[in-house]
C-alpha cells in the first residue's frame, strides 16, 4: 500500500494536464507551434534543431541549444534537462504533461 501511495503521489507531483494541439493533431506541451521541414511540430515558440537521429526537437530555451541525449537513446529539446514520464517516455523539462491522447509532453 505504500509503495502505492508513493507512485501515486509522484505521479500527481510532476503530471500537469494541459497541452496544445498542432494542425498535424500532435501535442505539444505550450504553443504556439512551429512546424520543422520533415512536417512535425515543436512547441512554446521553439525552433527546430536536428537531432542526431534525423527526427527534429525544439532548440531548447533560447532555440540554439543542442538536442540531448536521453537514456533510452532518444533525443530530446536541449538546455532544460530530461524527465521520464509514468509511461517510461523521456521529456525535455522538469514536469510530463498528459496530452489527450496518453502521450506525454514536457514543461
Amino acid at each position: 500500500m505504500k509503495k502505492l501511495l508513493l507512485v501515486l503521489a509522484f505521479f500527481v507531483s510532476n503530471v500537469s494536464f494541459a497541452s496544445t494541439m498542432c494542425p498535424n493533431g500532435q501535442f505539444v506541451s505550450s504553443g504556439p507551434c512551429t512546424m520543422c521541414p520533415d512536417g512535425s511540430f515543436v512547441g512554446g515558440g521553439q525552433r527546430c534543431v536536428m537531432a542526431p537521429d534525423g527526427r527534429f526537437v525544439g532548440g531548447g530555451n533560447n532555440g540554439m541549444q543542442a538536442p540531448v541525449m536521453t537514456p533510452n537513446g532518444g533525443f530530446v529539446s536541449g538546455g532544460s534537462g530530461t524527465t521520464m514520464c509514468p509511461n517510461g517516455q523521456f521529456v525535455a523539462g522538469s514536469r510530463c504533461v498528459m496530452n489527450p491522447d496518453g502521450s506525454f509532453s514536457g514543461r
